[in-house]
């Protein structure tokens, strides 16, 4: 049975884990100090301290939570598509960078707080595992299965998305203009991975 006072410790990590995402949401990692996290919901600092070990590990904690905010983003969008294209894969990753554009951008690598790769790699396992589920599901719905693995499908439409993504914060209107150069960029790449571009000529 949990104490009253396990009960609490969990009830304030909580509050200061969502004060600190709130800031990263609403004006970027680089606005985090666990001062400021402090004073959003009326603890000192070192009540912060007994939960948190630095800010770093703060912002850990706010990194794995919106990973796993977006691997469900990425299931739901999945199952909710009947034909399971891949394509479902880039627009719910783009749905995700428009909505959520400052936490988009500290966890990859954008937010003006260096967090080293390895970390960010582990907490996006979860993003990770639902794209190559779906490509893996739609790579053996094809009566020709791509001649590419599928943690290659993987990352390359990982790496189309991050540029796509990246482009859209640099225009005015970028996601809409995004959105054409998805269907210029992964729908003729689907087609070869399904050897219906050689079928159509």
């Amino acid at each position: 049975m949990t104490s009253r006072r396990d009960q609490l410790h969990a009830t304030n990590r909580h509050r200061i884990f969502l004060a600190a995402r709130d800031i990263v949401a609403s004006e970027g990692a680089s606005a985090v100090n666990i001062r400021r996290v402090a004073a959003e919901i009326g603890y000192t600092a070192p009540i912060v301290y007994q939960h948190f070990a630095d800010k770093s590990d703060l912002l850990d904690a706010v990194m794995v939570d919106a990973y796993d905010r977006l691997a469900t983003t990425l299931r739901e969008a999945t199952t909710q598509d009947p034909t399971r294209s891949p394509r479902t894969l880039v627009d719910a990753f783009l749905g995700f960078a428009e909505t959520h554009r400052r936490m988009f951008l500290f966890m990859h690598g954008m937010g003006g707080v260096d967090v080293p790769a390895d970390r960010r790699l582990a907490a996006a396992h979860g993003v990770i595992a639902a794209a190559e589920e779906a490509l893996a599901e739609w790579t053996h719905s094809r009566s020709d299965p791509p001649p590419i693995a599928v943690m290659d499908q993987a990352q390359i439409l990982w790496a189309i998305s991050m540029g796509l993504a990246a482009t859209a914060f640099a225009l005015p209107g970028g996601f809409d203009r995004v959105g054409v150069l998805a269907d210029l960029a992964v729908e003729p790449l689907l087609a070869a991975w399904s050897g219906e571009d050689s079928r159509s000529r």
